[in-house]
């Protein structure tokens, strides 16, 4: 489809819901205002954005429950409580992160390139004894000769470090028993932006946010109220996780445990996705010692039995980023169970940028890394495009626009049509 009749195709879809024609900031489709100079259209709204950009903000988009306005930086980097919104100049390293499958059943040696994050849970099934039904409904794969053909483990361990990406390439693992081997890489979140809940959830599901539908700290439930993800009135992610299939498949004798330091980790396991009751067996608080309750969780029998156990571990940035907590777990899990299987991970950083100060617009509900919610609660008339072009006013400190583009979140889902 040639660039003329795809924007021309774009142009009717948004008109059909009802989309201002000045919305689309279009000058001229195709060549119907053709004079003796090139015809110069302005792009539709989130068009303008490099594709591989678009990209990941698609796959961070869940229609329904993202934010109803989402705004892109510019030169500046912007940063909502510890998380840097999507950026044409932050570095691709931003959502690039160290990783480690740790085990007997894994290959040594680096990984492939092109890795994803949402490729840990599927690496996972076979050393769990699983096929988890309907792969279709999730995007990740398998990383290619990680794990040894016919390999199985009594355990398997996640550990994440949540806000670090190109910091934690490798922390000091201690001496690993006899055996076990250890396979690294670099992997991408696979969306932005890289919120420690969307990502963790991305790796507990084998999905992105646009198939699991958490896509931050804060969603909108179905009653059309912003929540705390995984917290009172939050909607279940759309898929299961992996612990949620474990527990089904091994008819509840899988012990499926939380070490965490916020509401949102529970992403890494999920809980009752199936709806026949509590999946987790224990959640504890990783707090100051987060070894210390990794050891009084194992203490309980994990790994004991031929029924595959799984357990979480989150990190806060701080806690994972000398390694020294990394190195203590990673002692505790082996000693207890010298067969385990341990993934390490981070899940993206903000690469040290303070928080800048986004105005909300009066009538808007919430604003967190990536867009601002509405309020839909008092029966305000604010739009969503009143929003937009409140964050297109905004101004870094050198007097340069904050924000490279703005739009409404419907528009991505005619991002094809680009």
């Amino acid at each position: 489809m040639n660039t003329g009749r795809r924007l021309t195709v774009l142009l009717v879809a948004l008109a059909l819901i009802g989309i201002p024609a000045a919305v689309l900031r279009i000058g001229c489709v195709g060549n119907s205002c053709r004079s003796d100079a090139a015809a110069v259209a302005a792009p539709a709204p989130f068009c303008s954005l490099p594709a591989d950009l678009r990209t990941l903000i698609t796959a961070g988009t869940y229609d329904g429950r993202s934010p109803d306005v989402i705004g892109v930086a510019g030169a500046a980097p912007v940063v909502t409580n510890g998380v840097a919104w999507p950026s044409e100049a932050v570095s691709a390293t931003a959502g690039s992160v160290g990783y480690s499958f740790i085990g007997r059943g894994v290959r040594s040696g680096r990984s492939p390139a092109g890795v994803s994050l949402d490729q840990v849970a599927p690496t996972l099934e076979p050393l769990l004894g699983l096929h988890r039904p309907h792969p279709e409904v999730r995007a990740g794969r398998a990383i290619p000769d990680i794990v040894e053909s016919g390999a199985r483990t009594p355990l398997v361990v996640l550990i994440v470090e949540k806000g670090i990406g190109t910091p934690g390439v490798r922390p000091p693992f201690p001496d690993l028993p006899t055996g076990v081997h250890t396979a690294e890489g670099r992997a991408t979140t696979g969306s932005v932006p890289n919120d420690p809940i969307a990502v963790e959830t991305t790796i507990g599901t084998g999905g992105l946010p646009s198939q699991h539908g958490i896509t931050g700290a804060m969603i909108r439930n179905e009653n059309g109220k912003v929540v705390r993800a995984f917290g009172p009135g939050s909607p279940q992610p759309v898929i299961a996780t992996l612990g949620d299939d474990l527990d089904r498949t091994t008819g509840g004798a899988a012990k499926i445990g939380l070490v965490s330091t916020a509401l949102g980790d529970a992403g890494l396991t999920g809980d009752a996705w199936y709806g026949t009751g509590p999946v987790r067996d224990r959640t504890v608080s990783g707090g100051a010692d987060p070894a210390g309750a990794v050891r009084g969780v194992l203490s309980r029998g994990w790994g004991e039995d031929a029924t595959p156990d799984l357990l979480a571990v989150a990190l806060d940035g701080p806690e994972g980023a000398d390694g020294k907590a990394l190195s203590s777990i990673m002692n505790e899990v082996f000693r207890a169970v010298p067969d385990a299987t341990v993934v390490v991970s981070g899940t993206g950083s903000a690469q040290g940028a303070e928080d800048a100060t986004v105005p909300a617009p009066a009538g808007t509900d919430t604003v967190v890394a990536g867009g601002v919610f509405l309020d839909r609660s008092d029966g305000t008339t604010i739009s969503a495009q009143d929003v937009v072009a409140a964050l297109k006013a905004d101004r870094a400190p050198d007097g340069s626009p904050l924000f490279a583009d703005a739009f409404a979140s419907y528009a991505v889902r005619f991002g094809s049509y680009c």
